[in-house]
């Protein structure tokens, strides 16, 4: 069921004309009975054309612009009132402007009250209208002269709306339900119901949802225009009563959507749009209102110099549930007045973008949800999965580049890319005993997703994945003249006994040492304590030869070493388990004789 929303400054007829419409009063509190003035969001059905219509009606007034900004977001075709006896006042300024702002380009300009006024002043006011809608969304909508009160051109005015609607077309659904709440109530033995107009997809008995703000809720029951039903398309009105919440936690401004669809944002990039009559008079000193569905947010906003798109950050008291594209209207709250439109570009705004950036995404913005991911990604670089969807409204960007769970721009890739192998080539240099580049390392020196890195490495014909090292293809290892002189002379000294010298007293560099040990020259058994493999060996096999039982000093008696050698040498026999402690003593794991066999196992 389309939503037909009215516009117009107070004291136009309206609601008098939405009751000649649809034979309900929209009115629903006693006090704007009494005072004959509409204050909130009032609501009434009728069939239009082929089918049921909803209709909001708004307040003129401007002090409840606040209520009629809550109430206009969600309307498919517009219905905008001026009176022939006053013609066109403040308030149709505005409230035009918010339209054109919002974007709302299907609609149908009522001229009432011709009941009181003559032919002429009716056909002045008729051109007045003509002239202010110029260049506007309404400069091709219909224009009627009605009497809700005679009942003359009511039949006109139903028909130019049942154009309208069909020029608009069916609300499209994206399967991602989204209600800004405008009221909610309670129901003894029922709970609360909200009521809001459904967008994006249907939603259904036993839906879970989320409340922005809020929690988890989930749907009991149902209803659109006081009728029970199981399920709901987007489009239509809808009153949901929701278990899991209370009502003083569903005012409006609520966004009910589906779990996961949506996320929030406290600062956003967005595109402004200026009234057409008025000065471009947005500062970042302004005390501003950001209107969003039905939210009201206190917002500070700074404006960019971005080339041909008027942009700005906007920072708002609170997060907000934004997608790319949503529509909002900015008003500075210290002159009382609609000073620009906005529509999101970035919701994911973490730094000040370039004039490039807002391009690209001012470009996109209007686009399939494919598209505006593909430039969400292309700004960032880098975005996750979850993340983008939220952001794009479920684009899944088709240029990008996919690993784990995250989207690359290939442009970010192929930096990167360089980036990677610069990095590679500077540890090598720095380190040309190392085998390479740890790619933990890599991934933090680059500041990219570690998932990043083998995809990298995958696209780079110089460059190869050596277990956790990434290096050069012509690149291995080797020792300097230097380091050549120095390891003979230490071997030299390692030959001569088992009690050998302390690692560190061989004249070897630490940098050597640990390269020597990648290369299997020397075995670590503790940090001040190598071996040469065939020590290891001599050591291994003689074991057979000590008593079934064996303490440390037999063990250092048999193999001639000092205590300093020979502890920590059981200690490592011990960790591989080639022996077995039983307090001070003690024995072989394998088979007496086997203890050869068991080490070149380890």
């Amino acid at each position: 069921m389309p939503i037909i929303g009215t516009a117009g400054h107070v004291d136009h007829g309206k609601s008098t004309l939405i009751q000649a419409l649809t034979g309900r009063d929209p009115d629903r509190w006693a006090e704007e009975k009494e005072r004959g003035l509409t204050i909130d969001l009032g609501f009434a059905w009728a069939t239009v054309g082929d089918g049921a219509v909803g209709f909001v009606d708004v307040p003129g007034h401007e002090r409840f612009i606040k209520n009629m900004l809550a109430g206009v977001g969600g309307v498919d075709v517009a219905l905008f009132v001026v009176a022939a006896d006053e013609g066109w006042m403040p308030q149709s300024e505005e409230h035009l402007a918010v339209l054109d702002l919002l974007g709302v380009h299907n609609g149908v300009i009522a001229i009432t009250r011709i009941d009181v006024a003559d032919p002429e002043l009716v056909a002045l006011s008729r051109s007045d209208v003509e002239d202010h809608v110029h260049e506007t969304v309404a400069e091709s909508w219909p224009v009627v002269e009605v009497s809700a009160i005679t009942g003359s051109g009511i039949d006109r005015l139903t028909a130019a709306l049942g154009a309208a609607l069909a020029r608009a077309g069916p609300t499209p659904s994206t399967g991602r339900p989204r209600m800004w709440i405008d009221r909610s109530f309670g129901i003894a033995g029922a709970g609360v119901v909200a009521t809001g107009t459904l967008t994006g997809g249907a939603i259904r008995v036993g839906d879970r949802l989320q409340a922005f703000p809020g929690g988890e809720v989930r749907i009991r029951a149902l209803q659109s225009h006081e009728a029970d039903c199981d399920e709901i398309a987007p489009g239509n009105r809808a009153a949901v009563n929701l278990v899991g919440i209370e009502q003083r936690d569903l005012a409006r401004g609520t966004l009910l959507a589906r779990q996961g669809s949506i996320a929030t944002s406290g600062r956003f990039l967005a595109a402004l749009r200026f009234p057409l009559r008025s000065e471009r008079d947005v500062t970042d000193r302004g005390a501003y209102h950001v209107h969003l569905g039905t939210a009201t947010i206190p917002s500070r906003i700074r404006v960019l110099d971005a080339g041909d798109h008027p942009s700005a950050i906007v920072t708002t008291a609170t997060p907000v549930p934004v997608t790319m594209g949503d529509r909002f209207i900015l008003r500075d709250t210290g002159r009382r007045s609609v000073v620009a439109g906005g529509t999101v570009l970035d919701p994911l705004a973490d730094k000040s973008p370039s004039a490039t950036d807002v391009e690209v995404l001012a470009s996109a913005v209007e686009s399939s949800p494919d598209l505006r991911a593909d430039a969400l990604v292309g700004v960032h670089g880098s975005i996750d999965a979850l993340t983008l969807d939220q952001a794009s409204g479920g684009g899944r960007p088709p240029s990008a580049v996919s690993t784990g769970d995250r989207y690359f721009a290939r442009d970010y890739v192929a930096a990167r890319r360089v980036e990677l192998e610069a990095a590679v080539a500077d540890h090598h240099a720095r380190y040309p005993l190392r085998p390479g580049l740890p790619k933990s390392e890599a991934a933090s020196r680059l500041g990219i997703d570690p998932n990043l890195v083998a995809f990298l490495i995958e696209g780079h014909a110089d460059l190869i994945e050596d277990g956790p090292v990434i290096r050069r293809a012509d690149f291995a290892p080797s020792l300097g003249e230097e380091d050549e002189v120095a390891w003979r002379s230490a071997r030299a000294l390692l030959a001569k006994t088992l009690a050998v010298p302390r690692a560190s007293e061989l004249g070897l560099s630490p940098e050597v040492r640990h390269a020597l040990v990648r290369s299997g020259d020397l075995v670590p058994i503790e940090e001040d304590l190598v071996l040469m493999p065939d020590q290891v060996t001599t050591i291994t096999t003689g074991l057979g030869a000590l008593p079934e039982a064996f303490t440390v000093a037999d063990f250092r008696d048999h193999f001639g070493l000092s205590r300093r050698q020979a502890v920590p040498l059981l200690e490592w026999l011990d960790h591989r388990g080639l022996t077995r402690r039983s307090g001070d003593t003690r024995s072989l794991r394998s088979p007496r004789g086997g203890a050869a066999g068991a080490a070149q196992t380890q």
